[in-house]
């Protein structure tokens, strides 16, 4: 009985859904007057194209332009979750390579990389690593690290973020070198 209510509700016109609201409904939320309600419409459309809910990537990459520095955030970490199915927002992903919010940046650089645009996301995110604003170096060591192999070109960058004054990055830098086979192990103790 279970399995039928589950497969029924996964087939119902529900299933359009997320978090009970339709794909227009959330876009409707994107022009808000209320910030959180435009974040939280950011984040579900993400989900929505990750998920490969129709007509949800197309609205995710016009959103990767939006005027709230927090929507493009969501919308440029949702087109990195994606990979390659995020192609046809590349040329808005470049844009956003030099989008005033350091995240947007880092999280933009990320999800061009899997595209093959290392040569443009990877000095992005080394930049960033340098960044005065400590979450936008984590982010940056985050995104690295997840690159794998393809950070193999930031490992300099990568070792001097080691002893960042935000011990934080430095442990995700250590752990992304010894993924890449820089260093002998993860934690500070190898030095």
């Amino acid at each position: 009985m279970r399995i039928w209510l589950m497969i029924s509700l996964l087939c119902s016109p529900l299933a359009a859904e997320h978090l009970g609201k339709s794909l227009a409904e959330w876009r409707a939320d994107l022009d808000s007057g209320v910030r959180i309600e435009r974040l939280v419409a950011a984040r579900s459309i993400g989900e929505m194209a990750i998920a490969r809910e129709q007509g949800a990537a197309e609205e995710l990459f016009e959103a990767i332009e939006h005027s709230d520095s927090g929507v493009r955030y969501w919308a440029v970490l949702a087109a990195g979750q994606m990979g390659r199915r995020a192609r046809e927002a590349e040329r808005r992903l470049i844009t956003a390579l030099d989008d005033p919010t350091p995240e947007v940046r880092v999280w933009a650089a990320f999800a061009l990389a899997p595209m093959g645009r290392e040569e443009a996301a990877l000095p992005v995110l080394i930049r960033e690593l340098g960044n005065e604003e400590k979450g936008a170096r984590l982010q940056a060591a985050h995104a690295l690290d997840e690159l794998g192999d393809a950070a193999r070109p930031a490992i300099s960058a990568l070792e001097k973020a080691t002893s960042d004054e935000f011990d934080y990055v430095g442990r995700v830098t250590r752990h992304a070198l010894w993924e890449l086979g820089a260093r002998p192990c993860p934690y500070k103790e190898c030095d």
